[in-house]
């Protein structure tokens, strides 16, 4: 990615700022919508869960976009294989970038990193359109399959698949 991003896979050094990271977005992302004590038991498990996850060779990959001057992390996408039998291969388990990078071409470039243009699936909250129209624009169509996710502050997640 050209500019003042760049993208990389993810490091278990990464952990503590991927936790961070997942906090700020999520609480720019769904602010009130998501109950306080949610937020609370994301900052407290955060770093140890992105630690398992960084280390742990079945847990997916993950990439992150950085700030080319300072390594600040800006975003991150996370994909893995989901195995025979589910809708798609791949599931696309995380795709966030910081308010203050939106329009810069992070989400897209982060997406082409987590799944390419391969057969993938995601989840994505009902109340974020936002989110919805990027992904409609890389493929993805809503099924009409709907969760909710309790341990989330109930929020509504719709399934998208391309």
């Amino acid at each position: 990615m050209a500019g003042p991003l760049h993208i990389r896979a993810a490091r278990p050094e990464d952990a503590a700022a991927l936790a961070d990271l997942h906090l700020r977005s999520w609480r720019e992302t769904y602010a009130q919508d998501v109950p306080e004590h949610v937020y609370a038991r994301m900052e407290e498990e955060g770093p140890a869960r992105w630690a398992r996850r960084l280390e742990d060779p079945d847990a997916g990959v993950t990439w992150v976009g950085t700030v080319r001057d300072t390594g600040e992390l800006a975003g991150f996408s996370r994909a893995m294989a989901t195995g025979p039998g589910d809708v798609r291969p791949l599931l696309l388990a995380g795709l966030y970038v910081l308010a203050g990078w939106h329009g810069q071409g992070l989400g897209r470039a982060l997406l082409e990193h987590a799944v390419g243009d391969a057969p993938a699936y995601l989840w994505v909250a009902e109340g974020n359109e936002r989110a919805q129209r990027f992904y409609g624009r890389n493929g993805f169509v809503l099924t009409g399959e709907r969760r909710v996710e309790e341990r989330f502050g109930g929020i509504a997640d719709l399934r998208m698949v391309r």
